[in-house]
């Protein structure tokens, strides 16, 4: 399977089905700005996850519907959490400005 891929521990269901696995897909401009961003930055530079809105995302980039990332377990929607994260995080030491010391 996929590395966007999400085996649940307790399926769930989605559009009438028992759904026993999550693939999500990359986010693009119009998700973005449809559900926001899924992080919030501190002033150390560090991030913290936004779950409302990750599980904005967990429903689009996984097309289920809302009620069924309610029915998610806590460990399964953690999975599905940390599976959207890195579309984006990847890629920001890269971006980080030098320091000019």
């Amino acid at each position: 399977m996929s590395d966007n891929t999400v085996t649940l521990k307790k399926p769930i269901k989605a559009h009438g089905e028992e759904v026993s696995a999550l693939t999500f897909r990359e986010p693009n401009g119009d998700d973005i700005m449809t559900c926001g961003y899924p992080l919030q930055m501190s002033g150390d530079g560090s991030f913290t996850p936004l779950a409302n809105v990750c599980g904005k995302y967990i429903s689009r980039l996984g097309n289920i519907p809302a009620s069924s990332v309610k029915a998610l377990t806590a460990p399964d929607f953690q999975a599905c959490m940390m599976t959207i994260i890195p579309f984006f995080t990847d890629g920001l030491a890269d971006q980080a400005p030098a320091n000019e010391d």
